[in-house]
């Protein structure tokens, strides 16, 4: 293995700091147009488009100087400031926002996908965090950024590296993709069979509760079980015991409203809410709460400062119930349909698992691929 180079980011890379406040308000967004990444949209080396702002063509024009090209990296200024989003061909002209960071490599002796890699190793994610400065809030400047240390071999050796990550990743990707399909034909089936339906039920006739979890998300975030652990946040976190099996929603108790789905042993934090139907009936119910999620919002959560789900209210909320024949139907089709999304998100677990544990053997020299 060759000795590899030592530098800081700010060597191979210009850095520049989003548009402020000032340049940018949230009266410019549009329904569609240009899309702006804002910290909350930046993922695990991804980026999130659920949440994800538009700008006008007018606008993009205006600030074309935080647009981005492929293989650029963006960095929150604050809160999660260990994470990156890498900006992939597919990205590309998507816009820096505001309380972001763009990183783009201006070397020809590093590899941007192995760079991105590099610098989401712990090591560095870490030291992003204690570098960080505020008191309530880690923040990021150019400064701190550009002094980030890197490490890297031959351009032949990151290559080979990176190929081995992304092969991975690109497993990753798809799942995501084939989930995303699977829950949006299940959704339409869901609307298209019930949603107009009149009701004749309350949802505590069909509902069932799971008992409350005494686990906090902080507590997951350094477990490695093998059981999936879902939260009031998107990331599903590890566990080493389930608490609940078969068909499963899990809500959040807090914050926002959201509901997510699993089929198979899993468990969860004190701040989600897990609850499943009778008669074979809780994939409808998953199905239903997805549908009224805005009202979920409004309706449901309630409080002065973090608004927190009202159970009582929501289980006292008119529903419809459908009759066997329908309901066997609708399930001979979605059901199929969560299985395989379930069976995906435990094959992107072990991937995922694969990857960090390859990340620092390969990052550190423990392990060298061979031509």
């Amino acid at each position: 293995m060759s000795k590899w180079a030592k530098t800081t980011l700010g060597k191979i890379a210009d850095i520049i700091t989003g548009p402020f406040g000032s340049q940018l308000h949230q009266s410019d967004y549009v329904k569609r147009g240009i899309p702006i990444v804002m910290p909350q949209d930046i993922g695990n080396r991804n980026i999130n488009y659920s949440t994800i702002n538009y700008v006008s063509e007018e606008d993009a024009t205006r600030l074309k100087r935080y647009s981005t090209v492929a293989n650029d990296i963006l960095y929150a200024r604050r809160g999660d400031v260990e994470k990156h989003a890498f900006v992939r061909a597919k990205d590309a002209g998507v816009l820096c926002g505001t309380g972001c960071l763009r990183v783009r490599i201006n070397s020809n002796e590093v590899e941007p996908a192995f760079l991105s890699f590099y610098l989401n190793r712990e090591e560095t994610r870490k030291w992003l965090v204690t570098h960080a400065v505020g008191t309530n809030m880690p923040n990021l400047n150019t400064d701190i950024l550009s002094d980030v240390p890197i490490a890297y071999p031959t351009l032949k050796e990151q290559r080979k590296i990176a190929k081995v990550l992304n092969c991975i990743e690109e497993r990753i990707i798809l799942n995501e993709k084939i989930n995303d399909n699977l829950s949006a034909m299940a959704y339409d089936i869901y609307m298209h069979n019930f949603f107009s339906k009149k009701p004749n039920a309350k949802l505590k006739d069909i509902l069932t509760e799971a008992e409350k979890s005494a686990i906090q998300v902080g507590e997951a975030k350094t477990s490695n079980g093998e059981y999936p652990f879902f939260t009031s946040g998107a990331t599903i976190l590890k566990w080493n015991e389930p608490f609940v099996d078969g068909r499963n929603c899990f809500l959040n108790t807090g914050g926002n409203a959201d509901v997510k789905f699993y089929v198979g042993k899993a468990a969860y934090s004190t701040d989600t809410w897990s609850i499943s139907a009778k008669l074979e009936m809780s994939d409808y119910l998953y199905l239903m709460l997805f549908s009224i999620k805005p009202e979920l919002d409004q309706k449901f959560f309630q409080g002065t400062g973090l608004k927190h789900l009202q159970k009582p209210l929501l289980k006292d909320r008119p529903i419809y119930v459908p009759e066997k024949l329908e309901l066997e139907a609708f399930n001979r089709q979605v059901m199929p349909m969560f299985d395989i999304i379930s069976e995906n998100t435990r094959e992107n677990q072990q991937l995922t698992s694969l990857r960090d544990w390859l990340l620092p053997m390969l990052m550190n020299g423990q392990a060298t691929i061979s031509d």
